[in-house]
């Protein structure tokens, strides 16, 4: 009986597991998140093929969004999806990849870049201006550049212009007609000079390469053109970008193709039109929604950068990591702004080693040095590190103000340490793009 007994429990212990083993483990994953109570909580999350593929179309196709087809239009949704139990107060940062529709270096320059000599023989320092164009010039450097050129031809020409102080470049396409070379086309900034491979290059890699001047499927661009950056740029340095056109059969035709490359200090690579991007998203009172609020809290590279653009610089003292006009300390990750202890430091002439700070104390005194040198670290210092940090800062994202909230720390006399944050808002893209400090709360701790 005991026998019979032992085999009975076995059995149905074995029914048990069986039938546990049936349930899908999402169900398991559902009932465990049905049982634990709404929460807020800070989460990053990195999007997987499943999420694209929910979508389907062109991100699944590609698992990458784009600027038809946004993040912030589909990613609440996933996150409901996924985080059932997570409510108002909650945020999530959010990485994923997006797809560049037309990246910026589709839009290079290709053709002839004018050198010092160029201009030097045109007569021109530099750079041609509104009240000097190129195309009153450029058709006297054609004919000695291209004296055998033909009825028709075409070239493209690529020049500094000076508007409003600025420097940009612009491409001229000239044509041949009737023995005149006439302005057909002028594009204007062009952001990338780039070079178009030529017969010659193609020769380099021998086999069917050469013999149709063309790369392919089985010999691929980004396998051969690194090869070609390396032989022609044998001095690039590393970061270092070339834009190159090129032809590429892909099975029923040949056409020209833009890539961009940077090397690494080692080799080129080809650069991926897909980006991979972070936002952040937040819980509010409609659920799940896209927030373009940036903050952050100032290290040591933002301090050191502050340390290499600063206006007055080390002075004569050997500070690598300090420099006296934003008082920033990349070794100590503060700003700097003890006034006896520093910021008034003398020179062996015994001048100031900031002018500016020293005449203030003398005429106005130490109060008066504290709020110019708080007034230098947040309305100059923090918009240059924007500026650098964000080059591409608009003062809107769909639809929606961007603000920046930074976080840094100052270190003054008798030890006092504050933690000021203050809140820019972008007014304007462009390079640079222009900040403007809107709010600044001095704390301490």
């Amino acid at each position: 009986m005991k026998y019979i007994n032992k085999i009975s429990l076995l059995l149905a212990l074995t029914a048990v597991f069986v039938l546990q083993a049936c349930d899908p483990n999402e169900d398991l994953y559902e009932k465990m998140d049905a049982d634990i109570p709404p929460h807020s909580e800070n989460i990053t999350y990195t999007l997987t093929a499943s999420d694209y593929n929910s979508i389907g179309g062109v991100v699944a196709d590609h698992n990458a969004f784009n600027d038809t087809m946004p993040a912030m239009d589909f990613i609440p949704d996933i996150l409901s999806g996924r985080y059932v139990t997570l409510s108002h107060g909650s945020a999530a940062n959010v990485t994923f990849n997006h797809l560049l529709l037309h990246p910026e270096w589709w839009d290079a320059g290709f053709g002839y870049e004018l050198t010092e000599q160029d201009y030097a023989f045109l007569g021109i320092d530099g750079a041609f201006t509104p009240d000097n164009p190129a195309h009153q010039h450029v058709p006297d450097f054609l004919d000695r550049e291209y004296p055998e050129a033909e009825e028709e031809d075409q070239v493209q020409i690529i020049y500094n212009y000076e508007l409003d102080g600025d420097i940009v470049k612009n491409e001229d396409t000239y044509e041949l007609t009737e023995g005149e070379w006439i302005l057909l086309e002028t594009r204007e900034d062009v952001p990338y000079i780039g070079y178009e491979m030529v017969s010659e290059d193609y020769d380099q890699f021998g086999g069917s390469i050469a013999d149709f001047n063309n790369f392919t499927e089985e010999s691929p661009p980004e396998v051969y053109i690194p090869v070609f950056l390396r032989n022609k740029f044998p001095m690039a340095l590393p970061d270092a970008e070339k834009v190159i056109k090129y032809r590429y059969f892909d099975g029923s035709q040949t056409e020209n193709k833009i890539d961009k490359f940077i090397y690494d200090g080692v080799s080129w690579e080809m650069i991926s039109t897909i980006e991979e991007r972070t936002e952040q998203y937040i819980f509010g009172d409609e659920g799940w929604a896209f927030d373009p609020t940036v903050s952050f809290k100032l290290v040591r590279d933002d301090y050191q950068y502050l340390v290499d653009i600063d206006p007055i610089g080390q002075q004569e003292f050997q500070y690598d990591d300090f420099a006296y006009y934003y008082g920033a300390s990349a070794f100590y990750q503060n700003f700097d702004i003890r006034i006896i202890g520093r910021r008034l430091d003398k020179l062996e002439s015994g001048e100031y080693a900031d002018p500016e700070l020293g005449e203030i104390y003398e005429n106005e005194g130490a109060d008066a040095v504290m709020d110019e040198m708080v007034r230098r670290i947040k309305e100059e210092g923090i918009i240059e590190l924007l500026q650098h940090k964000y080059p591409d800062a608009q003062p809107q994202i769909g639809g929606l103000d961007v603000h920046f909230f930074v976080r840094y720390e100052t270190f003054a006399d008798n030890w006092v340490r504050r933690f000021p944050e203050a809140e820019y808002i972008c007014t304007e893209p462009g390079d640079p793009p222009q900040f403007e400090l809107i709010n600044y709360i001095d704390n301490i701790e």
